[in-house]
């Protein structure tokens, strides 16, 4: 009698481990999915030049939610880390107020060589604000998937948007290459003004 209530006892148990392990791997999922959520932050205006990008914060996303000057480039960054670390992923905005004509084929391959990589696909996003050309680009040492994306403005200047990673999640890359596209807003506003002399470039930051 006690030998039969011994191995119920055990098999409820067993039972019992399996649907706690279910539950557990359950709420692993749950996490893991909130955490790869991809949230943008609220649009981050460029000064003086009437324009905004957000870009992703939080879920490990980490960005200073501001332009810097970097020489006649402003750039906006946000990198994502998994844990303690190099960033696995990351995205960089630049608003370059002058730049040199290029055809975009050129300009495409002299990112993929400086991501080490070659050309995948070249398409076109159109947005309510801008017309973005872009290309993806992958490379095998180090592995990694990037999204190159340009929109060019008046008096000579451009906007590119790269997101990159290194995780093989190509499809992730591309939806938030996708959705920092698609928050881009843009006013007439010129960051360029041409005074007698020669061009001078403003500070917005």
């Amino acid at each position: 009698m006690n030998e039969n209530f011994d191995i119920k006892k055990f098999g409820a148990d067993k039972i019992a481990l399996l649907g706690l392990f279910a539950l557990s791997l359950l709420t692993a999922r749950v996490v893991v999915g909130l955490k790869s959520a991809l949230v943008l932050s609220d649009p981050i205006p460029l000064r003086g030049a009437g324009i905004s990008v957000a870009v992703p914060k939080g879920n490990g996303w980490q960005s200073q939610e501001r332009w810097t000057r970097d020489g006649n480039t402003y750039v906006l960054n946000s990198s994502f880390s998994a844990g303690p670390g190099e960033p696995t992923a990351g995205v960089i905005c630049r608003y370059q107020p002058a730049v040199r004509a290029g055809s975009l084929r050129m300009l495409f391959e002299q990112k993929a060589l400086r991501f080490n990589g070659t050309i995948v696909t070249i398409d076109k996003i159109v947005t309510d604000s801008l017309i973005f050309d872009w290309a993806q680009i992958k490379a095998e040492q180090p592995p990694l998937t990037a999204f190159v994306g340009m929109a060019e403005l008046p008096e000579d200047r451009r906007l590119d948007i790269e997101v990159f990673e290194i995780t093989g999640n190509a499809e992730q890359a591309e939806n938030t290459f996708r959705r920092i596209v698609e928050s881009v807003k843009i006013k007439n506003s010129p960051l360029v003004q041409k005074p007698q002399g020669g061009t001078k470039v403003e500070d917005l930051t």
